[in-house]
């Protein structure tokens, strides 16, 4: 008889197993892919948990995977570190949202030069040839993602830096993408309603 218990949890505990295995599976196969683009290509600091002690750092430009973000925008990774009970491993981590980014450096880095390049210095002139680049798109969501952790992301009437602005966001704050032009968001405020630009190294999808 006891024989067949154990038998039995034996037979459970490799059911679980599969179980979790299969679940992690699915998780990591619907984790997307971010590049880390922090201020003056520093390394970002991982997290055991949100705001938690620093187990290691990733380097400017590396790639890696977002299982998850939570409500106060930490991002859930798979990082490989000594965990202080269960040993080194590949094991969850976090890092802050807001030094990762759906683009890479380099393709940031080539959206500025080519921003730089168009620009005649009429400012007429490279707002109307801005306009002249919007694109419908099927609406979709973006977090503000500022230059720095105490600024915030100025939303303008117009796409040029030197439009009126209208508001500003911080990095927990969503915005909805309604058009895109070849350097800009046209956005809309969910709360109040309001729409205007921001450009696109401003924003996380």
């Amino acid at each position: 008889m006891m024989k067949k218990i154990l038998m039995l949890a034996l037979a459970a505990l490799l059911v679980l197993g599969t179980a979790v295995s299969a679940a992690l599976g699915e998780e990591e196969a619907e984790a997307r892919e971010c590049y880390v683009y922090t201020e003056n290509h520093q390394p970002l600091s991982v997290r055991m948990e949100p705001q938690g002690q620093i187990v290691g750092r990733l380097e400017y430009g590396e790639k890696v995977k977002v299982l998850s973000v939570t409500g106060d925008r930490w991002a859930e990774i798979i990082f490989h570190y000594n965990h202080p009970q269960n040993g080194e491993g590949d094991w969850t981590a976090y890092v802050n949202w807001r030094y990762l980014s759906d683009i890479a450096p380099e393709e940031i880095d080539a959206l500025l030069e080519s921003e730089k390049e168009a620009y005649t210095g009429d400012p007429m002139t490279d707002i109307n040839a801005e306009f002249a680049t919007a694109a419908e798109v099927t609406p979709y969501r973006v977090t503000a993602r500022p230059a720095r952790v105490t600024s915030w992301v100025s939303m303008r009437w117009i796409p040029s830096e030197t439009g009126m602005e209208i508001a500003r966001y911080t990095t927990t704050e969503e915005l909805i993408v309604l058009k895109e032009t070849a350097h800009y968001l046209q956005v809309q405020d969910p709360d109040t309603g309001d729409v205007g630009y921001i450009h696109k190294r401003f924003a996380q999808k």
